[in-house]
Parts: C-alpha cells; sequence; structure tokens
C-alpha cells in the first residue's frame, strides 16, 4: 500500500461498524465489545499480510475512542482504556501496537521458509544475501522496511536448534546467544573463509566441534548451550516464549504481542473491579467510579459543563 488513501475502504468498514444504527443503542459496555470486534477484524485480517499507515491505524483508532463515548467528551483516554485489565484497563489492544506485533509476525514468518509471501519477499529483497545483514534501501517497501527494524526484538525472541547444522549459515545467522558469528569476529580475512559455510563445518557425529574451524575454536563456552537434536527433520528456529511456558517453541500471536507492548504497573483493584459474578454493567461502573470519571454533577462542573447545580442530589455534598 502507497498511502491513506489506499487503505479508504477499510476506514468506511469501521466507520460504518462503530457509528451505524446497531451501535446507537449499546450501552457503554456494548461499545466497548463493539470496539473490540472491530479491532480484531483488522488485526487479524488486515494485518496479517499488510502493514498499515500509521497516520491511518491513527484514524481508525479515533473513531473506536469516539464511538466508545458516543463523540462527546472522553472521561477515560484511549491510552488508559488499551491496557489489559490487570494494568488498569479494559483489555482493548491499541492498534498501533498490534501493527509492531504483526511486523515481527512477518519477521518470523521471513526466516521460516516455506509462504509464498516470504518466498517472494526473499526473491525480491534479499536475492543471495541474508536477511539478517541485509541493508535498509530506500526501494524497499514499507512493510521490508518495517520487517527488517524488528531484526533485534526478533533475535532477542528466538533461538537455534541444530539437526545436523546445514540449513544454518554459519557466519550470518545469529545462532550463537542471539548473535552471528559475523558479529562476534567481524569479517574474516579472506573472504572464501565464510562463503557458503553452514553450521555442519563445526558438528561430527551430532557433537559440536568448534576446534575444528579456526575462528569458532575460541568460543566453545558460547557454542556448547546450542542444542543438537539429531532426531529433527530439519535446522529450526525455537520461539522463546511459547518454548519457556509450553515447550512447544512454536510462533504464538499472542506472546509476540506481549512481547512488543508497552507495560504497567499491576492495578490494585483489580480482583475488586473485575470479580466474578458480577454483572458486566456493574463492573464497568466501579471502573469508571474508582478512576474518578462517572460524570456525576460536581464532574461535569469542573469539565466546564453548565449544571443548575454541582451538588449531589443524593446527599446535598
Amino acid at each position: 500500500m502507497r498511502g491513506t488513501h489506499d487503505c479508504h475502504s477499510l476506514v468506511e468498514y469501521v466507520q460504518k461498524r462503530v457509528e451505524g444504527w446497531q451501535a446507537a443503542g449499546l450501552s457503554f459496555g456494548g461499545r466497548i465489545e463493539l470496539v473490540r470486534s472491530v479491532i480484531s477484524a483488522v488485526a487479524y485480517f488486515w494485518l496479517q499480510s499488510i502493514l498499515l499507515p500509521v497516520a491511518t491505524i491513527r484514524r481508525v483508532d479515533r473513531l473506536c475512542a469516539d464511538s466508545i463515548w458516543r463523540g462527546g467528551m472522553h472521561a477515560i483516554s484511549w491510552d488508559q482504556l488499551c491496557r489489559p485489565r490487570k494494568e488498569g484497563g479494559v483489555g482493548l489492544r491499541p492498534l498501533l501496537e498490534v501493527r509492531e506485533a504483526s511486523a515481527l509476525k512477518l519477521a518470523w514468518r521471513f526466516i521460516n521458509e516455506g509462504s509464498l509471501w516470504a518466498d517472494w519477499m526473499h526473491s525480491r529483497y534479499v536475492k543471495q544475501g541474508s536477511f539478517w545483514t541485509c541493508p535498509t534501501d530506500n526501494n524497499h517497501s514499507v512493510t521490508f522496511k518495517t520487517v527488517l527494524r524488528h531484526r533485534g526484538v526478533l533475535k532477542s525472541a528466538i533461538r537455534r536448534v541444530m539437526k545436523d547444522g546445514s540449513g544454518t549459515d554459519l557466519w550470518r545467522d545469529p545462532w550463537i546467544d542471539r548473535r552471528s558469528l559475523l558479529d562476534i569476529r567481524g569479517v574474516p580475512t579472506h573472504q572464501e573463509d565464510r562463503r557458503g559455510l553452514s553450521c555442519s563445518r563445526i558438528i561430527r557425529n551430532g557433537e559440536w566441534r568448534p576446534d575444528s574451524y579456526r575462528y569458532t575454536e575460541e568460543l566453545v563456552g558460547s557454542i556448547m548451550p546450542t542444542v543438537i537434536d539429531p532426531t529433527l527433520p530439519a535446522d529450526r528456529w525455537i520461539w522463546k516464549p511459547t518454548d519457556a511456558s509450553s515447550g512447544t517453541g512454536e510462533f504464538q500471536f499472542l506472546s509476540c504481542y506481549n512481547l512488543i507492548r508497552r507495560t504497567f504497573p499491576l492495578s490494585s483493584d483489580y480482583e475488586f473491579v473485575w470479580c466474578k459474578g458480577l454483572a458486566r454493567k456493574m463492573q464497568l461502573c466501579v471502573y469508571k467510579l474508582l478512576l474518578g470519571c462517572l460524570l456525576t454533577r460536581d464532574r461535569l462542573s469542573s469539565f466546564g459543563v453548565p449544571v443548575p447545580d454541582p451538588k449531589c442530589v443524593l446527599c446535598g455534598l
């Protein structure tokens, strides 16, 4: 996509969903759920293959925020609402952070060959080079530039498991504790020392032999923790968040999003507000009360809204 004008149909779709007649009779909680469904549609359809322009993302966020407050005053900021419940929000996701997580997912797809998109991008931009050392070029698409920008985060979330090392570039892949041999040793004096070499160069009979290659013989302590598993069909990347939680090592978008998103202090009121058995309407009422955002007379008066008497109609205070 070249610009926001290419995304006009998306903006129109969102606007119809959040401003249609169906939304007119919804409660505050209903409007939050409507916005949640719209964000999910954008995140799980559009952003899985296309990184939308930031201006379009902000426009969609603005439409969603206005829909929650019916176009009026925003008693709670969009940033506050877009936090997990345990961190003081209502569990919505800001699309800018979803966009960043989607870019990281595309980077994961790129290093795990097999998809048509990854093969096409590799043949167009990387060619005979390496994804890890590919420089950013003005001729690259916005999507590919964004993917390249997430290589550092991707390195921190993956690790390499070897079958026999034949599918891993010895010099350019970050298989040594998030670093490549090129990062550690620099460019060798003789180019033939690294051209076309795989990690099979230093693996013998299913065991590491870093002393068999002059550029790795001093890196025994860094290389040995990398696992060799001869039962695997091929060398593979492991997604560390799921490897730690479930042992699968498979990519999971939720763990990817949690890796990207901003975190906030845990809310001390979480259990009180979102306790089981309390109706959602009451949960949200308590939530707004604790934030001081119920539109009481004194609150409206503090916003400059003219009211006949700022005192409470029940207690007179």
